[in-house]
């Protein structure tokens, strides 16, 4: 019986191993398929609804998303090019980011130094221009890496938006083929759970879409009446930034204020005043309000979900972990929680607490079921 016991112990945990380094070395592809399944569970509503109106199922689909990589394409073209000439000029002469640094690091110690009327040294010029070498010959390092990798990506999103479309053509078969290999009492549960997971999951892409759509035109409109040069740039890096719940926004309006510093000191000071003035209106009313039908998680859960998705798969893991930690809550409060507290919820008959523990208790006056009865 022992050695039973030890060689099913063994290939528990041989199979747990074989299991952990398959999941680890296909991660790449698991989260192209998550992404795939989040933007069709988003788009679904739009597509169902150009189906209504008379539009066959695969025109419909083809339409949606020929407009989400239109929109995309456009806003790319808008905002990259002015990134990538700024990134040229600084890797291009290695004195120049160094330059810009001390220039803005000057204009802030005399307008501190104005506002507490005392002399203030922020940082040391030497120490300001060995980091600023150093950050250029790291870019410089990684550039053709990037470079690189721009044609995986490229495939990447394509493959996205292809499994998105099959995702979309198939949903119902796939329902119905998960429904089918279960009991016939655990179909309706199944079906409900699907239909919780695909609304929240949508909802909440949608929100975020909304919120960070909104919160990037308003700062490029803004900073377009305040005729600060590359508004669109900076709009969209705090846009796209917002996408990421919690610390996005703080990131993306401290990369386009020091973005926008770089040119001109007063440039980045607008640059932080209209995202601090935007990032009120969004936090106290667009978030509140865009988002009231998404999934609700502990914020502690999110930033704790936000910085595992961080280490396993950057900027895109942080973005896809709260939709996977709403579809793990979602999950255990339907097939765990709900079930165990129903199985131990108190019952009131004919005027007696009937306790349902879930275990038989002895007791001189019991319920068939061996459940003690309170007076």
């Amino acid at each position: 019986m022992e050695a039973r016991i030890i060689f099913r112990n063994t290939v528990i945990v041989l199979a747990t191993v074989a299991a952990a380094y398959i999941l680890v070395s296909s991660i790449r592809i698991l989260i192209v398929t998550l992404l795939a399944v989040i933007i069709a569970s988003a788009a679904r509503p739009a597509v169902r609804r150009l189906e209504r109106i008379g539009l066959p199922p695969a025109a419909a689909i083809l339409l949606v998303y020929g407009g989400i990589l239109i929109g995309i394409g456009v806003l790319l073209l808008l905002v990259v090019p002015p990134v990538i000439n700024q990134l040229a000029n600084f890797l291009s002469n290695e004195n120049l980011l160094a330059v810009r640094l001390q220039v803005v690091v000057n204009w802030l110690e005399n307008t501190l130094s104005s506002i507490t009327g005392g002399p203030i040294t922020l940082i040391n010029p030497a120490n300001l221009s060995s980091t600023a070498e150093s950050i250029v010959t790291q870019v410089r390092d990684i550039a053709p890496e990037f470079v690189d990798d721009i044609g995986g990506v490229v495939g990447e999103i394509v493959l996205i938006f292809v499994m998105g479309v099959y995702w979309l053509t198939s949903r119902d078969k796939i329902a119905d083929f998960i429904e089918n290999i279960l009991a016939l009492r655990s179909r309706y549960k199944a079906n409900q759970i699907i239909l919780e997971v695909e609304t929240a999951v949508g909802s909440y892409v949608r929100g975020v879409i909304s919120v960070a759509l909104i919160v990037g035109g308003l700062n490029f409109i803004l900073l377009m009446i305040l005729n600060v040069p590359n508004a669109g740039t900076y709009g969209f890096i705090i846009g796209v930034m917002t996408m990421l719940p919690v610390v996005g926004g703080f990131i993306g309006g401290g990369g386009a204020t020091l973005l926008a510093a770089l040119s001109s000191p007063v440039h980045g000071a607008l640059v932080f005043i209209v995202f601090v003035l935007v990032q009120q209106l969004e936090t106290h009313y667009l978030t509140p309000r865009v988002m009231a039908r998404s999934m609700r998680i502990d914020p502690l859960l999110v930033i704790i979900g936000i910085l595992a998705g961080f280490t396993l798969y950057g900027v895109i893991g942080g973005i896809i972990a709260v939709p996977i930690i709403g579809t793990i809550t979602i999950l255990l409060r339907n097939l765990v929680i709900e079930p165990q507290v129903e199985k131990v919820a108190n019952k009131i008959e004919g005027g007696a607490v009937i306790l349902n523990t879930g275990e038989p208790v002895e007791s001189d006056e019991t319920t068939p079921g061996g459940l003690v009865i309170g007076r």
